[in-house]
């Protein structure tokens, strides 16, 4: 049974976009084949090429439906600066530094170069960066706000997966001339990120901090289902968000 999931999973990702087979899909599909001796590869690509117009309309309206403004943009940017660490060849870390979970590259030795990521000029970060100001040279800023100086920010919307990214200019020769600060890790971004790498890697639409259901989810990832994962959230949380989700993960 696993086995034909996971290659049911395999045959949505390559016909509708989305590697994802959520229980009423896979009740859907092997329910219509039961009476098959035999279903192997090419009979689940038929039944799902059979529905693929229902399944590119549903995943459509869900991309419609969970659409990043620039609330979920400012939540993500955390994230998508993980990922230009990792783009660099680079190791990316969370670290709480000054009450604040940032991305950071690490540089061994519990030794991290904070990357700030500022999307919007709000008091809560301008006051991050003025706290920042004791660790001279040591962090760099990646800003898209007007009058926040750092490295050029942007954030590019697309029609395909990822559907959106953070690009920085120069980033790579910045980390080269920073230097680093002695820090923590924090295990539950770092575990929430790879969450969002995961389900970003398979076609999902992926959010943070996105409300579901009057209860705010982590992470977020939107295909033909929905999954989040939560943090230290209480059982009633746990129990209102699988009345919305395909499936909640507590991180």
């Amino acid at each position: 049974m696993l086995e034909g999931i996971e290659t049911l999973k395999k045959v949505v990702g390559e016909v509708v976009g989305v590697y994802d087979s959520p229980d009423w899909l896979v009740a859907e599909i092997l329910g219509d084949l039961a009476g098959w001796d035999e279903v192997d590869e090419d009979v689940l690509r038929r039944a799902v090429e059979l529905n693929s117009s229902k399944l590119h309309d549903m995943f459509r309206r869900n991309l419609q439906l969970y659409r990043p403004g620039r609330s979920s943009i400012r939540k993500a940017a955390p994230y998508l600066v993980a990922e230009l660490l990792e783009a660099e060849g680079l190791e990316p870390a969370f670290i709480k530094l000054n009450g604040a979970i940032l991305p950071a590259a690490y540089r061994g030795r519990n030794l991290y170069t904070p990357v700030v990521p500022v999307v919007e000029a709000k008091r809560a970060v301008l006051s991050r960066l003025s706290a920042l100001a004791r660790y001279p040279g040591a962090y760099v800023v990646a800003s898209a706000a007007d009058g926040v100086p750092g490295l050029r920010l942007e954030v590019r919307r697309i029609q395909r997966p990822p559907y959106y990214y953070a690009v920085v200019d120069g980033l790579g020769r910045a980390l080269e001339r920073a230097g680093a600060i002695r820090a923590r890790r924090d295990g539950v971004a770092g575990r929430l990120y790879a969450f969002w790498r995961s389900y970003r890697s398979r076609g999902y639409l992926v959010l943070a901090g996105r409300e579901v259901g009057g209860v705010v989810v982590d992470v977020l990832a939107v295909g033909l289902g929905k999954y989040g994962a939560v943090a230290g959230a209480s059982r009633r949380k746990i129990n209102r968000l699988s009345k919305f989700l395909d499936e909640v993960y507590e991180l």
